[in-house]
């Protein structure tokens, strides 16, 4: 077999995912749904022998459910696809196969919805549409290892299995990052291409923050090499160095209700939004010291 689709889910449907793949999917390929022992039904049963459902004793988390579908797979060849994405293009199974002819790791990019789906989705949509600006095709290519994400990427399976995300991550956040460092200490080339998958899962401003505060305090506990690969830990960095790092939580914490009210609000600045990452994180790093 040459091709195993992995999607690693937790109370998300991927069903629509599934059948959007099934469309182009090879004969001699498998879809393999992991369900993390969701709360909700992820994933509605179909009569197609290509595709299965793994299912742990208990949450594993999302570095190890990754890797034990790895450990699961058949295929020569794995893709892993975050369970909240959209299928854009009808080759894009057969652009990634083609693109594996010249690597054994590629990229296909993040796309986002034409518009913001929900009035109180606005602080992510936002970000994420400005992530995608600035991550042009151009800017993945020239930063291959930084710019590795784990939500759409073909890996040769050998090679996943001889490294494995750390499973240090059981929460959300820099799985990825790590990953990326880690190919890059074995001068593994990374392919980037353009075949983006859409980002479905769009939350809501306060899930997001709450998201967004977990993924900052499992960067705060990280290596310092990690940390030299994220920007938010890179800012705080130049900030210790300018002995402005407490300072920089002391005024965080004043103004951390009034930074909460605009991001969680109708018009949420992506401004404040990066001051309020850099202000909690830099709290996480002081924390630390006490």
């Amino acid at each position: 077999m040459r091709l195993s689709i992995l999607i690693p889910s937790y109370n998300y449907d991927c069903t629509q995912l599934v059948l959007q793949l099934l469309e182009q999917l090879p004969e001699d390929a498998e879809i393999i749904v992991g369900d993390d022992c969701s709360e909700t039904d992820v994933f509605s049963p179909m009569a197609d022998e290509r595709v299965r459902v793994f299912r742990p004793e208990h949450n594993l988390g999302r570095a190890s459910i990754r890797n034990r579908l790895a450990e699961e797979a058949k295929g020569e060849w794995l893709l892993f696809i975050d369970a909240d994405a959209g299928v854009r293009s009808p080759h894009f199974i057969a652009d990634y196969l083609t693109a594996s002819e010249q690597a054994n790791v590629v990229c296909g990019g993040t796309g986002n919805l034409p518009e913001c789906p929900r009035p109180a989705a606005r602080l992510r949509y936002d970000c994420e549409v400005k992530g995608e600006k600035r991550l042009t095709l151009s800017h993945r290519q020239s930063h291959p290892y930084s710019q590795f994400t784990t939500f759409n990427f073909l890996i040769k399976r050998n090679l996943f299995l001889s490294i494995g995300f750390d499973q240090r991550f059981l929460q959300y956040g820099h799985e990825d990052t790590l990953f990326g460092l880690e190919l890059k200490k074995r001068d593994i080339h990374v392919l980037h291409i353009e075949n983006k998958l859409t980002h479905l899962g769009i939350e809501d401003a306060d899930d997001y923050l709450r998201k967004t505060e977990t993924a900052l305090r499992t960067l705060a506990s990280m290596p310092v090499e990690l940390k030299q690969n994220a920007h938010v830990s890179k800012l705080a960095m130049r900030l210790k160095r300018l002995c402005l790092l407490d300072l920089t939580c002391f005024f965080f914490s004043l103004s951390k209700s009034s930074l909460r009210k605009n991001l969680l609000g109708k018009h949420p600045s992506q401004l404040l939004f990066t001051l309020y990452k850099l202000g909690y994180y830099s709290c996480q790093e002081q924390t630390k010291r006490v």
